[in-house]
C-alpha cells in the first residue's frame, strides 16, 4: 500500500495550481486601474484531469523498449496555461479587468482550494488513525 496515493498526489497538485491561480486573479484585481492592462487567466483543469486519467502532458513514441521516457509523477508535470481573458467592451483606458468577474473567480477559487485542503486533511487523519490502530 502506498502512503501517498494518486488521490493525495492529485490534491497536492490541485492546491499548488489553485494557489497560482489565486495569485493571477489577485494581480488582475490589483491592476484594475492600470491603463492598458489586460486581464489574464490560469487554466489547468484539462491538463490536470488528463494526468489523473494517466495521460501525461506529452506522449512520446519509442522504437526500442530501452529508450528513456519521461520520469516522475505525471501529476507534478501538470502546469497551467496563462492566457488572456476575453474582453467584450474595452473602456477608453484599454483595461480589460472586470472587477465583479474577478471577485467571483477569486471566491470560487478560494472555495475550491479550501475543499481540496479539507479533503487532504481528512485523508491524513485517516492515515494517522490507521497508524495508531497498528500499535
Amino acid at each position: 500500500m502506498m502512503l501517498i496515493d494518486r488521490t493525495m498526489q492529485l490534491l497536492n497538485r490541485t492546491l499548488d495550481l489553485r494557489q497560482a491561480r489565486q495569485r493571477v486573479i489577485a494581480s488582475n484585481i490589483a491592476n484594475e486601474e492600470t491603463p492598458g492592462y489586460r486581464a489574464t487567466e490560469l487554466n489547468f483543469q484539462d491538463s490536470l484531469q488528463s494526468a489523473q486519467q494517466g495521460r501525461g502532458p506529452v506522449t512520446l513514441a519509442v522504437t526500442q523498449g530501452h529508450h528513456i521516457g519521461p520520469r516522475g509523477n505525471p501529476m507534478q508535470q501538470v502546469t497551467g496555461q496563462l492566457g488572456s481573458v476575453p474582453a467584450g467592451d474595452i473602456p477608453l483606458d484599454a483595461n480589460s479587468v472586470n472587477i465583479e468577474l474577478e471577485m467571483a473567480k477569486m471566491s470560487e477559487n478560494a472555495m475550491l482550494y479550501n475543499t481540496a485542503a479539507s479533503i487532504m486533511a481528512i485523508r491524513f487523519r485517516q492515515l494517522m488513525g490507521a497508524i495508531r490502530e497498528g500499535r
